[in-house]
């Protein structure tokens, strides 16, 4: 009975894992080109796509002015202009870099008696930020460090009267100062077409050192630091 039991066990066995050694060897006809079923041609390459790569309908490059502060400084005839150059690197990132130039003279001359004054005052500044936006595109919401540096310069002439008891008669002043910050700002960009707008508001810190150019002037040097808000407002093209 054992022996019974242990033969059917072996061919059980023998049927489950042995191969089909007696089959015949396989025909053309079982490996055909499955190209036969199909139209022949070849499968399509599936696209690689950058996720970091600014999508191609969207612009790269934005150029912007500030309209009220070059508006409401020539009012006093000291324009300041403030010019926004803005590079897209990715959907969701921009390189802003923002020259400005204000520039105001004043001539006061008193004809009656001979005297004089004369100031000039002009800055030169340079932001450069890194702006980050929520959307997909370069547009909507974003926040952006931006980093600051201002000069100042700042020449002051004065013409005594020709009746002034002194041998001097006159005064001249020039003296420059230059200003480091660091500001966050948060604004939102609207895009219609090639023409653009923005608005943004921020809070920065300012770090500010002054001197005299002229060894003959008063010392009369100092540094300053401080906070403050800033805010800006845009019109531009994109291209």
């Amino acid at each position: 009975m054992i022996k019974k039991i242990a033969v059917v066990l072996a061919v059980a066995v023998s049927a489950l894992f042995a191969q089909d050694v007696a089959a015949p060897a396989p025909t053309e006809t079982q490996y055909e080109d499955v190209s036969a079923y199909t139209s022949g041609a070849p499968a399509p390459e599936t696209p690689v796509v950058n996720i970091n790569e600014v999508k191609s309908s969207d612009p790269i490059f934005y150029l912007s002015l500030h309209p009220i502060s070059l508006f409401i400084f020539s009012l006093i005839d000291a324009p300041m202009v403030y010019l926004t150059f803005e590079g897209c690197i990715s959907n969701h990132f921009s390189v802003i870099t923002r020259p400005m130039f204000f520039y105001f003279d004043e001539d006061a001359d008193n004809s009656s008696d001979g005297a004089s004054t004369a100031v000039d005052l002009y800055v030169f500044g340079l932001t450069e930020g890194l702006r980050f936006y929520f959307n997909d595109h370069p547009w909507g919401l974003y926040v952006e460090p931006e980093f600051d540096y201002r000069h100042y310069g700042l020449d002051y002439e004065h013409h005594y009267a020709s009746d002034w008891p002194s041998d001097d008669r006159e005064d001249d002043y020039s003296a420059s100062a230059e200003a480091f910050g660091f500001t966050l700002v948060v604004g939102h960009k609207y895009v219609k077409n090639h023409f653009t707008t923005s608005f943004d508001v921020g809070y920065g810190y300012l770090y500010t050192i002054a001197t005299d150019d002229e060894e003959d002037d008063v010392d009369t040097g100092f540094s300053s630091v401080g906070f403050g808000w800033d805010m800006n407002f845009t019109m531009g093209y994109a291209f």
